[in-house]
């Protein structure tokens, strides 16, 4: 064979190898995102996602936000803009805002239909577009000089006081390419990927030992070289273009020194900064499944494993003081000066990231318990970090006799918080070919392209009934997989049009169902429940309440409150109220907890001592003062 037919064989080799690795990827378990799913009324969440597109995220002006990045770029600002918003966002974090800001919007355009958003995001991309043009740096786009790179990889430079510059890259990158994917907008993409091109370049300059030292994360609590999930938004652009040198830059952000123990099975998580590393596992993970490197998988799936059984509080959120705590550590003394339970348990923004590597995870493995945990902390957790009547949101979540304080800043729980309303759509159900799982019971209607099916999900997880109407339908076999969620007390049952076809007992499972359905069938799914105890991993005395999926807390009372609409730190140290002890031989709380008649999912203690008369609703509902998840029970 000779020199050119060679060279031919191995074109068409590896164009199969090509086309195989593209069917692969056509062919996996995605979520089906906003463009897909819609809320309707009915829920929590769509209560929030309303205040926020209504409210606080419609409160926002894209011009403030802009601001500092037409500054640095020497463009002139729109008549009346004078600055942006004070905080982290024109400070040491300069221009993270205007990353999330630019998700949020584009996922809520989509999210609802609200076509204002549409405009906001167009804007927001020909605003940055603009400054990258007058920068003129191959590519360079930010609100900061560039020396603030210069500084990482050990030269001098000026950095205008950014302390983090990949961290705003990637929120910069990542809201540009959610206006490509769910708005369309291809100017979005052409910035995103000049960004891409600029750092792939500057970072293909930088000597190896200086790549160590630069995302070396575990010097310190509290790393002053964290860098977001780089990997993650670089892997999104290899997926949406196909250039690989995105991918083999995204590479770069996972390093050894974090991924192998991981990848052995070695849990050394404690001590470090969560969310630095909650994002640096989304972006592994995200790369194992584009390049099927083994490493990859294996480390972030363990570290999933770790984060989620052993440090984890009932919330499903993590880290105290934004710090991985010792394996097994809850509600005893912390990693924080061994204080128990203080105020700054479980940051918002770990969460956020937590629940998008969840996905990543369940698209690589369809198991229930992946779909467990998104449940337990966007109930727990996420949805009740926005405040209901303002729409603010929640730096850490307290626990244990604080109240919650609603950030008054442009911190970095302000940037997830609002993106995390116009992500209640997706989570909810995930697809490959002729298969849908169905993962959670949220009020919804879900267009399956795929299937030429309309869904449409009714009802209320915490009533026992979910009912699924097929609004539109092909002819074509189907298989849906109900989730049975690990909290349920009875037999699982699934009818279609009123006739009882499966029936189901195994706990964190799938029931399936596989046939023809056409339009007007309609399914319930029986999904029985009532008040349950979890006990705390390290002491079993002490124990939080649960109705369904939703934690409830205990209400203590607003005497003496301060303004909760304040710095994330103003209150940390004040005092917690005491939390009394539920005195009773019973662990079942049905036996001590009374329903509170017309109002749902309010409940009364009664015969348990100093706790009688105490009221229990969902940590959703509880704003504006002092409450408790974890209480203390001991025997009469």
């Amino acid at each position: 064979m000779n020199l050119t037919m060679k060279k031919q064989t191995l074109f068409i080799l590896m164009s199969v190898v090509l086309l195989m690795l593209q069917s692969i990827l056509t062919a996996s378990v995605r979520h089906m995102d906003a463009t897909r799913v819609k809320l309707l009324p009915g829920s929590p969440f769509y209560q929030r996602q309303e205040l926020h597109r209504t409210g606080y995220l419609a409160s926002f002006e894209p011009d403030r936000l802009l601001y500092d990045y037409r500054k640095f770029a020497g463009l002139p600002q729109p008549e009346g803009v004078t600055n942006g918003y004070p905080g982290w966002d024109t400070s040491w974090l300069r221009g993270h805002m205007a990353g999330h800001y630019l998700a949020a919007v584009s996922r809520m355009a989509a999210a609802t239909g609200d076509e204002s958003f549409k405009a906001k995001a167009n804007a927001m991309v020909s605003g940055f577009a603009a400054c990258q043009d007058a920068i003129d740096q191959d590519g360079y786009l930010a609100a900061f000089p560039a020396g603030a790179f210069d500084r990482l990889e050990g030269k001098q430079g000026n950095g205008g006081g950014v302390v983090v510059p990949y961290y705003i890259i990637h929120k910069i990158m990542a809201g540009l390419l959610d206006a490509h994917h769910y708005l369309g907008n291809e100017q979005a993409l052409l910035v995103a990927k000049k960004m891409g091109d600029y750092f792939s370049e500057r970072l293909s300059k930088v000597g190896l030992e200086q790549i160590e030292k630069m995302f070396r994360t575990d010097v310190s609590r509290n790393p002053q070289n964290e860098f977001g999930a780089m990997s993650d938004v670089l892997a999104e652009l290899f997926a949406v273009t196909g250039d690989k040198k995105y991918l083999d830059t995204a590479q770069l952000f996972n390093r050894s020194w974090f991924m192998e123990p991981l990848a052995r099975g070695e849990d050394k998580l404690v001590g470090l900064h969560g969310n630095t590393h909650v994002a640096q596992a989304l972006g592994i993970a995200h790369c194992g499944n584009l390049s099927g490197d083994e490493k990859e998988l294996m480390a972030s799936e363990n570290f999933w494993t770790f984060l989620t059984r052993d440090h984890s509080f009932v919330i499903g959120g993590n880290s105290v003081h934004e710090w991985i705590d010792e394996p097994g550590v809850e509600v005893g003394p912390s990693i924080d000066k061994d204080k128990v339970l203080p105020p700054t348990t479980a940051e918002t923004c770990n969460t956020h990231n937590m629940l998008k590597l969840t996905s990543i995870l369940f698209e690589r493995n369809q198991a229930a318990k992946y779909a467990d945990f998104f449940e337990r902390a966007l109930y727990n957790h996420l949805l009740a970090s926005v405040a209901s009547d303002t729409g603010a949101v929640t730096y850490f979540m307290p626990m244990y006799g604080h109240f919650k304080t609603y950030l008054d800043g442009t911190h970095c729980c302000v940037g997830s918080g609002i993106e995390n309303t116009p992500r209640y759509n997706e989570g909810i159900y995930f697809q490959q070919d002729d298969s849908l799982w169905i993962n959670l019971y949220i009020p919804s209607e879900l267009d399956w392209q795929e299937a030429g099916m309309v869904l449409r999900q009714e009802g209320d997880i915490t009533q026992g009934n979910i009912r699924f109407k097929i609004v539109k339908a092909s002819g074509q076999s189907t298989k849906l997989n109900f989730r049975i969620p690990h909290w349920i007390t009875d037999v699982v049952i699934l009818k279609l049009n009123g006739e009882e076809i499966r029936r189901e007992r195994s706990l964190s499972a799938y029931i399936t169902l596989e046939r023809i359905l056409k339009a007007g069938d309609e399914l319930t799914l029986r999904l029985p429940t009532s008040l349950r105890l979890e006990r705390a991993k390290d002491n079993a005395s002490m124990v939080s309440i649960f109705y369904g999926p939703v934690l409830l807390a205990g209400e203590l009372g607003c005497e003496n409150m301060p303004n909760d609409f304040a710095d994330k730190d103003a209150h940390l140290k004040l005092a917690a109220v005491d939390v009394p002890q539920i005195v009773s031989d019973s662990s079942n709380p049905a036996d001590w907890l009374k329903p509170i008649e017309y109002e749902r999912l309010v409940f009364a203690l009664h015969n348990t001592g100093p706790a009688d008369g105490i009221l229990f609703r969902p940590l959703y509902d509880i704003h504006h003062q002092r409450y408790a998840v974890y209480w203390e029970i001991g025997k009469d």
